[in-house]
C-alpha cells in the first residue's frame, strides 16, 4: 500500500473536526470559523493526494487546486485569529480586503500563467513541480499572513487568563507546527533544493493541530464539542449496526430458494434500516448512559421541566430534594449537596445531601473565603480551573487561600461550587461532586447550572419565605386553639383552625401593605430630592428599593384579593363607566414602559361612542393593567395592540402581542392560581403566577368571559374579555 494514503487519513481527521467543532456552536463565529479551516484544510490535503494520484484532473491540475485551496484555508485561519481574539469582523476589513485583493492576484498568475506553477513531470516514479519566478513571493505574502494570524493569538494569549489561556497555549502550539511546518514543506524545501518530492508530506504538520485542539477540547472545553463527540460516537455505531442489519438482509434474500429480486429487495431492505435507525440508536445512547455514564439532555428540556417542578411546590425539602435529583439525574453525578444561608448569622445549614459526609458537606463554608470569592465573582467556581486561578493570582494572601480552598475542594472530592445568589448576595451553595463517567463539565453543564441556579435561587428564597410564614401560622393556630378549646367541641376547634389558617395570607397582607406603601413613598421621595441632594451612588440601590418595593405591593394585593376571593368577601363596587376610557388610561400609564424594551404599544379605539357599562372601576382597571403589563414583560420585539369592539351584543376587548406566546398545556394552566408557563419563568422569574387567576376572578363577578390564545411557541399570545352589554340597565 503506498504510504501517502496517510494523506487521506488526515484530510478525513481535519473534516471531522471541522464538523464537530460546527456542530456544536452553529452560533458562534469562533466555532464557524475554525470549522471552515479545518474543513479546508482537510480538502487541501486531499488535493494534494490526487495530485500524487490524480483522477478526473491532471497532476498540474490538482496541485493549482492545492494552492487554491491553501488560499482559502489561510483566510478563514486570520479570520479565525481575529474573531477569537474578541475583535468584529468589520472592524478588520481592511485587513482582509488586503489578503483578499493580494491572493485574488496569485490566483489568477496560478491558472492563467506559469508564472507560479510552470510544469509538473515524472522523474522515475517521483512527482515533481517546477515552479516559477513569483513562487518566492508566494511563500513571502503566505508567511506575512500565517505570522500575523499567529500575532493576533499571542497578543490575545498574552492578556487572557484561566482557562481560556491553557486553550489558546494548545491552540497556539498547533498552528504554530502546522503552519511553520506547511511553510517550510512546500516553501523553502523547493526554494533552496529545487526539489518538490516532500509536497505530500506538509498535510501531516496538521495532525498536530488536530491533537492539540482535541486535547484542548477534552481537557479545556475549548468550543465545547465533547458532547457532540459522544453523540458521534453513538451514531457511528448505529450506523454500522444497520449496515451489518443491511448485509444480513441481503446474505439472507440470496440463501432463499426463490430469491427476492434485487430491484424490490434493494428498497425494502432501505426503508427495513431507516425504520430501525431510531430505535438503534436509543438503544445505544441509553446503553451510554447506563453503563459509561455518558449523559445527552437538552438544555431548554431541563430547565423548563425544572422551573415547571418548582412552581409547584413551596416546601422547602421537597424543592431541595427536586433540585438536587434532578442534577443527579441529568448529569450522572457521584454526590451534590445543597447548603442555605441563615439570614441572621450568615451561616450555612445543609439542606439537602446526597452523597457527601455531612462534615465534608458544610466544610467548605466554614472559612468564610468561598462565600466572599463566590459574591465577587458571581460564577461557579470549577476545580479543574482552581490551579489556573491561583497561577494568574498577584495577591499572595488569596493565593494561600485559595489554595487552602483547592486542597479542601480535592480532600472531599467537591468538583464545582454553584452560587445561590439573591440581589447579588449569596443565600446558599450547592456543590456538585464528579461525575460519574469521569468526563469533565463541559460549557454545557456550566450554562445549565447557572440557569439552574438562577431559577433555583428565587424557588429557594420562596420557599424559605414561605416556611416562616408557614412557622407563624401553626403559632397563631395554636394560640386560637389554646383560646377556644373551652368554648367548643372538638368538630367547631377544627372549623376555626382551618379559617384561621385560610384567612392568615388576608391578615399578613393587611399588616405588610402598610410599611410596604411608606417604604415606597419615603424611597420616592428621596429619589425625587425631597430630603436634598444624595450621591449618584445611591441612586441604583434607591431605585432597586422602590421597585422591588412595588413589586412587593403587587404581590400583596394579588395574595389579598386571592384570600378575599376565596373566602367570598371581595366586596364589588358598581358604577357606570365607559370602558374605552379605562382602557385608554392603562394605555397612558404604561406606553412608556413599553418605550424603553423597545416595543410598540397601539391603542385602536372605535370611532362611534360606546355605551355605558355597571363595572367595578378599579378591579376592571386592575385587570386591564395586568394583562398589557404581562404582554410588555414577556415580549422581547414587536409590541403590543389594544383593540375595543362590540359583537353579539357583547362587549370585547383584545390585547395581542407579538411575544414568546404559549403552548396548549399552557393556556389550559394559565388561568390558574401559582400556575406560569416556562415564558415566565424564563423573562420575570420574580411573578407568583397569581395575576392571570385574580383576573379571571374580577372578570366572572362581571358576568364575563377571559381566555387566551396563542398559536405557539414564538408566534404571541391574544387575551380576549368579554362582557355582556345588558349590565348598562339602570340600577
Amino acid at each position: 500500500m503506498d504510504i501517502k494514503v496517510i494523506i487521506l487519513f488526515v484530510a478525513f481527521s481535519n473534516i471531522l473536526l471541522g464538523w464537530l467543532v460546527y456542530s456544536q456552536g452553529k452560533k458562534k463565529t469562533s466555532n464557524i470559523t475554525f470549522s471552515l479551516v479545518a474543513f479546508f484544510a482537510g480538502l487541501w490535503s486531499a488535493s494534494l493526494y490526487f495530485y500524487e494520484h490524480p483522477i478526473i484532473s491532471s497532476s498540474l491540475g490538482w496541485i493549482r487546486i492545492t494552492y487554491l485551496l491553501s488560499f482559502i484555508t489561510l483566510f478563514f485561519f486570520f479570520c479565525f485569529s481575529i474573531v477569537f481574539k474578541g475583535k468584529r469582523i468589520k472592524n478588520t476589513l481592511f485587513s482582509l480586503f488586503l489578503y483578499l485583493i493580494g491572493s485574488s492576484i496569485f490566483i489568477y498568475f496560478l491558472f492563467f500563467t506559469d508564472l507560479f506553477i510552470k510544469n509538473v513531470f515524472f522523474v522515475g516514479r517521483e512527482l515533481h513541480t517546477t515552479t516559477g519566478p513569483l513562487y518566492l513571493l508566494f511563500i513571502i505574502y503566505v508567511s506575512v499572513f500565517v505570522f500575523w494570524s499567529l500575532y493576533n493569538l499571542v497578543t490575545y494569549y498574552f492578556v487572557a487568563s484561566g482557562i481560556e489561556r491553557m486553550r489558546l497555549r494548545y491552540l497556539l502550539f498547533g498552528g504554530l507546527i502546522g503552519g511553520i511546518g506547511a511553510i517550510i514543506v512546500d516553501g523553502f524545501i523547493p526554494l533552496f533544493t529545487g526539489s518538490s518530492r516532500y509536497f505530500w508530506l506538509s498535510p501531516i504538520a496538521t495532525i498536530f493541530l488536530i491533537i492539540s485542539t482535541a486535547y484542548a477540547i477534552t481537557r479545556y472545553r475549548l468550543m465545547d464539542v465533547s458532547l457532540v463527540i459522544g453523540r458521534g460516537i453513538v451514531y457511528i455505531f448505529s450506523f454500522v449496526l444497520v449496515i451489518v442489519l443491511a448485509l444480513l438482509l441481503l446474505f439472507a434474500n440470496n440463501h432463499l430458494a426463490q430469491p427476492v429480486s434485487i430491484n424490490i429487495a434493494t428498497p425494502l431492505i432501505l426503508v427495513i434500516c431507516v425504520l430501525f435507525f431510531q430505535p438503534i440508536f436509543n438503544f445505544f445512547e441509553k446503553l451510554a448512559s447506563k453503563y459509561f455514564y455518558y449523559t445527552f439532555y437538552s438544555y431548554q428540556t431541563v430547565l423548563t421541566d425544572l422551573g415547571r417542578r418548582l412552581t409547584k411546590f413551596l416546601d422547602l425539602d421537597i424543592l431541595s430534594s427536586t433540585i438536587a435529583k434532578t442534577l443527579i439525574d441529568t448529569m450522572k453525578l457521584d454526590r451534590t449537596v445543597i447548603l442555605l444561608r441563615e439570614s441572621g448569622n450568615g451561616e450555612f445549614h445543609i439542606q439537602k445531601n446526597i452523597g457527601f459526609r455531612e462534615e465534608n458537606g458544610i466544610s467548605l463554608v466554614k472559612d468564610n473565603f468561598l462565600t466572599i470569592w463566590m459574591e465577587k465573582t458571581q460564577k461557579p467556581l470549577v476545580y479543574e480551573e482552581l490551579s489556573l486561578i491561583i497561577r494568574d493570582s498577584t495577591d499572595e494572601k488569596e493565593k494561600e487561600r485559595l489554595e487552602t480552598l483547592r486542597e479542601n475542594m480535592r480532600r472531599i472530592e467537591a468538583a464545582l461550587c454553584l452560587p445561590l445568589l439573591s440581589e447579588n448576595k449569596i443565600i446558599g451553595m450547592i456543590v456538585l461532586g464528579n461525575k460519574i463517567s469521569g468526563s469533565p463539565y463541559s460549557q454545557q453543564d456550566i450554562e445549565l447550572l447557572i440557569n439552574l441556579s438562577n431559577q433555583a435561587s428565587i424557588a429557594l428564597q420562596n420557599a424559605k419565605l414561605y416556611s416562616e410564614v408557614k412557622g407563624f401560622s401553626a403559632k397563631l393556630e395554636k394560640e386560637v386553639d389554646k383560646a377556644t378549646k373551652e368554648l367548643k367541641e372538638a368538630y367547631e376547634d377544627l372549623q376555626k383552625l382551618d379559617k384561621a389558617k385560610s384567612e392568615f395570607i388576608s391578615i399578613a397582607s393587611h399588616q405588610l401593605r402598610t410599611p410596604l406603601t411608606a417604604i415606597k413613598g419615603y424611597a420616592s421621595m428621596i429619589r425625587e430630592g425631597s430630603y436634598g441632594k444624595l450621591p449618584n451612588k445611591v441612586d441604583r440601590p434607591l431605585e432597586n428599593i422602590f421597585k422591588s418595593t412595588e413589586r412587593l405591593i403587587r404581590l400583596v394585593n394579588d395574595l389579598l384579593n386571592v384570600s378575599r376571593i376565596e373566602a367570598g368577601r371581595l366586596e364589588m363596587n358598581y358604577e357606570k363607566v365607559a370602558i374605552d376610557e379605562i382602557v385608554k388610561s392603562v394605555f397612558e400609564e404604561i406606553k412608556n414602559e413599553a418605550a424603553k424594551k423597545g416595543l410598540y404599544l397601539k391603542w385602536e379605539p372605535l370611532e362611534k361612542t360606546l355605551p355605558l357599562i355597571l363595572v367595578d372601576k378599579d378591579k376592571f382597571r386592575q385587570v386591564i393593567l395586568n394583562l398589557v403589563d404581562n404582554a410588555i414583560r414577556y415580549t422581547e420585539k414587536g409590541g403590543i395592540t389594544i383593540k375595543c369592539d362590540i359583537q353579539n351584543e357583547k362587549f370585547k376587548i383584545e390585547i395581542s402581542d407579538t411575544g414568546e406566546g404559549m403552548t396548549e398545556e399552557e393556556i389550559g394552566k394559565m388561568f390558574t392560581s401559582f400556575s406560569r408557563g416556562s415564558a415566565g419563568t424564563q423573562f420575570y422569574t420574580e411573578g407568583a403566577g397569581l395575576g392571570l387567576y385574580v383576573a379571571k376572578k374580577f372578570i366572572e363577578m362581571h358576568n364575563g368571559k377571559i381566555w387566551a390564545e396563542s398559536k405557539g411557541k414564538e408566534k404571541g399570545s391574544t387575551f380576549h374579555i368579554e362582557l355582556p352589554i345588558k349590565q348598562t340597565l339602570n340600577i
